[in-house]
């Protein structure tokens, strides 16, 4: 699927994502273990990458944090914007980042790559990479496996990418791997990389 299908998937009045997503970070949601140190340790500006509803740059932002929002879901940025009327929410995909000179220091992408194929995924952790500042940070979860494949997502086909052909696709486009984090038992996983000086 094209980002334009994937974004047509999710703002389709047959997906009720707002009750798929949430618009508010509960108490004992458990990413906070991991977005928030996370969070904590980036000096500076972060981008939430796929912002969806809002709620982490939201969660983020009462927690003290400089942070904004980039979503390619027209009717996502609006229930965004209105639940966090405070917040900058801006329209556009990964790959529409290419063309800003602006740097982060942080980059938060949360399950925003997970219906990204061989042929797009590459690309747009480039694009990524072109707008973390060196030794920025990016915090990304996406679904494992032990063997790369599609599967059927609630919106539209994601795909499972082996921890391992993550790990060199983002060492490709310029970003260390620091931190990695799988359960063999569940699909869901996370890493943490630094952008290289180039």
């Amino acid at each position: 699927m094209t980002n334009d299908d994937v974004a047509k998937a999710y703002g389709s009045k047959s997906v009720h994502v707002e009750q798929l997503l949430g618009t508010e970070v509960a108490a004992a949601d458990p990413d906070r273990n991991i977005i928030e140190p996370w969070a904590a340790t980036v000096k500076g500006a972060i981008l939430d990458v796929g912002s969806g509803t809002g709620r982490w740059t939201g969660h983020l932002a009462t927690r003290g944090h400089d942070i904004e929002g980039l979503e390619p879901v027209e009717q996502l940025v609006d229930l965004a914007r209105k639940n966090y009327p405070w917040i900058m929410f801006h329209r556009g995909s990964v790959n529409e980042l290419a063309d800003t000179d602006h740097r982060w220091a942080g980059l938060l992408a949360w399950y925003s790559v997970i219906h990204m194929g061989p042929e797009e995924l590459p690309e747009a952790l480039s694009v990524l990479r072109g707008v973390l500042q060196d030794d920025g940070t990016l915090l990304m979860s996406f679904f494992s496996g032990t063997t790369f494949m599609p599967f059927n997502h609630p919106v539209a086909t994601a795909y499972l990418w082996p921890m391992d052909d993550m790990t060199f696709a983002l060492e490709t486009a310029g970003l260390s791997v620091v931190d990695q984090h799988w359960e063999p038992n569940a699909p869901h996983a996370h890493i943490i990389a630094t952008a290289t000086k180039h």
